[in-house]
């Protein structure tokens, strides 16, 4: 067993991690649910509701992945520390507050100041997460004198890279939006699409051959 590592941490992490993800996913809807639709204008109130029901989808489809990255990440993590405790409460910190941003994206889409909180939520969640995954499979090893990793011992250093990259892509889809916010929110929310694509091509990136021999990040 790593030094300093704890047996059946993992267990409680996931439990933990499935409630928090159970209520952002509730909680994300909420701004619908509680939406005020007159008798006598239900079709005009449900066509004013559809920016905050896109909000909605893309948030859930954001949290979506972060459970399921989540749930991969910790397939393959087999011990945890305090550090690594820590590490996945802020990340779930960030999962637990999208709801707020997305709320308020949804009824002020249009401003800066909105399409700034929402990204920077993703960015700090997707930050969150590599820094977690980065510590269980490279960080600890690197950065404690005789520790080991808290993976499993077959991991493969592919499969590392590929957990980077992923994390990589999300905050490069979402961080160009931050100063276009303050020239044009509607384009500044058009750019998070670039995540589409993104994801492929950091995934091929980080299996170029070159990145190998680049020891200060990847494995």
């Amino acid at each position: 067993m790593a030094r300093g590592a704890v047996v059946g941490g993992v267990e409680r992490i996931n439990a933990l991690s499935d409630g928090v993800f159970a209520i952002a996913l509730t909680l994300l809807a909420l701004p619908l649910a509680t939406a005020d639709i007159d008798e006598d204008r239900v079709a005009q109130d449900l066509l004013g509701l559809a920016p905050q029901f896109v909000v909605f989808a893309l948030s859930f489809a954001v949290v979506g992945r972060y459970w399921r990255v989540h749930h991969r990440v910790f397939a393959r993590i087999t011990r945890v520390d305090g550090t690594l405790v820590w590490l996945s409460l802020l990340f779930l910190f960030w999962v637990a507050l999208l709801p707020f941003p997305t709320a308020v994206l949804g009824e002020h889409g249009d401003t800066a100041a909105a399409v700034v909180l929402y990204a920077t939520t993703i960015i700090l969640a997707g930050l969150s997460s590599t820094a977690l995954w980065w510590y269980a499979a490279v960080g600890r090893a690197r950065l404690r004198r005789g520790a080991e990793s808290l993976t499993h011992e077959d991991t493969d250093p592919e499969e590392i890279r590929r957990g980077l990259a992923r994390g990589l892509a999300v905050l490069a889809g979402f961080v160009p939006s931050l100063p276009l916010a303050f020239v044009d929110p509607g384009v500044a929310e058009l750019s998070w699409l670039l995540v589409i694509p993104m994801g492929p091509l950091v995934d091929r990136w980080s299996r170029r051959p070159g990145r190998r021999g680049r020891r200060y990040f990847w494995p």
